[in-house]
C-alpha cells in the first residue's frame, strides 16, 4: 500500500505525539523538514529530477548491450522508473522507441526465453489484450548486479 505524503505526516505527528516531552521537541524539529521535503517533492519538475534517470543513461550506465539484456533491463526500469507493472511486448517495443533503438524482429521470443531463465514470470491476467510479465526477483538481482560503467 503505497502511502499519500500527507497519511505519512500524520503517522509521524501520531508517534511524536505519544513521545515523553523532551524527544518530543526534537521530533516535531526533524517532523517539519520532513514535512518540507515532501512539499519540495510535491513540484513535479523536482521530483522527476530526484526520481528517474533517462532510459539512455540507464542503458549506457548498466552496459546493455545485447537485445537480451536490454529487454530485462527495460522491463526493470519500466517497473522501477515508470512504474509499469506488469509489462507486455507492446510495453517493451514502445520503450526501445524512447531509447532510440530498433527493436529485435522476434521480441515475443526473447521475452519468453528470459522467463525461461527466470528473470520474468508471466502475469496472471493479461494487459491490453496481450499476455502479460512482471520482472523477477532474480531478474531485478540480474540488473542490479551489473557492474556500472
Amino acid at each position: 500500500m503505497v502511502s499519500t505524503p500527507q497519511k505519512t505526516i500524520e503517522e509521524l505527528r501520531l508517534k511524536i505525539n505519544e513521545l515523553n516531552e523532551p524527544e518530543r521537541g526534537i521530533l516535531n524539529s526533524i517532523t517539519n523538514l520532513i514535512i518540507e521535503l515532501f512539499e519540495k517533492l510535491e513540484t513535479p519538475k523536482l521530483a522527476e529530477t530526484l526520481k528517474e534517470e533517462s532510459l539512455i543513461e540507464f542503458l549506457k550506465k548498466k552496459g546493455l548491450k545485447t537485445h537480451t539484456d536490454r529487454v530485462v533491463g527495460m522491463a526493470y526500469y519500466l517497473d522501477k522508473y515508470k512504474g509499469v507493472d506488469p509489462f507486455n511486448v507492446k510495453d517493451i517495443e514502445e520503450i526501445y522507441e524512447e531509447a532510440r533503438i530498433q527493436p529485435p524482429k522476434n521480441l515475443s521470443d526473447i521475452v519468453a526465453k528470459q522467463a525461461k531463465r527466470g528473470l520474468f514470470i508471466e502475469a496472471k491476467e493479461k494487459k491490453d489484450g496481450l499476455k502479460a510479465w512482471r520482472i523477477s526477483a532474480a531478474g531485478i538481482e540480474y540488473i542490479e548486479s551489473l557492474l556500472e560503467e
